[in-house]
């Protein structure tokens, strides 16, 4: 059995599983410059939405990566690549979406404003009311003058 100082020693490289190395598409077709203008290969280097993919998953180097974005963002800017995709989701609907059509949602604050309405002094014209201290007020004001 090992202890914690000997699981400390063993150095990462032996931890990593031997991965196969992706095929550099770039190499094998053997170009030598990204054009911004040649969409079909940059389309290889984006996802289905529309991001351009991870220097390990395309199988890039980095300098590579970098013409690749440039590219890409240069092509978006000429409109020859989308900024986005929408991609239509198999999600099933939200519960409660069909609210409108259902009686047992009914707006429950329906009822407390139609009885605003009703006791609104009966001033249905929608002009605003004078409180009655101001009212009382402007009488007295009135009669001293």
């Amino acid at each position: 059995m090992t202890s914690k100082k000997n699981k400390a020693r063993i150095s990462k490289a032996d931890l990593k599983k031997p991965g196969k190395k992706k095929p550099n598409v770039l190499d094998t077709e053997r170009i030598a410059y990204v054009d911004y203008k040649d969409v079909n290969l940059l389309q290889r280097f984006m996802s289905d939405r529309s991001k351009i993919r991870g220097q390990r998953i395309a199988g890039t180097s980095v300098q590579q990566q970098r013409e690749i974005a440039t590219a890409v963002k240069n092509a978006r800017e000429m409109a020859l690549l989308p900024y986005t995709k929408r991609v239509a989701s198999a999600r099933a609907p939200r519960p409660g979406a069909d609210r409108e059509d259902d009686e047992k949602y009914v707006d429950k604050y329906a009822d407390r404003a139609s009885e605003g309405k009703a006791t609104d002094g009966g001033n249905s014209d929608g002009e605003a009311t004078e409180a009655p201290e101001a009212a009382a007020a402007g009488d007295a004001a009135e009669g001293e003058a």
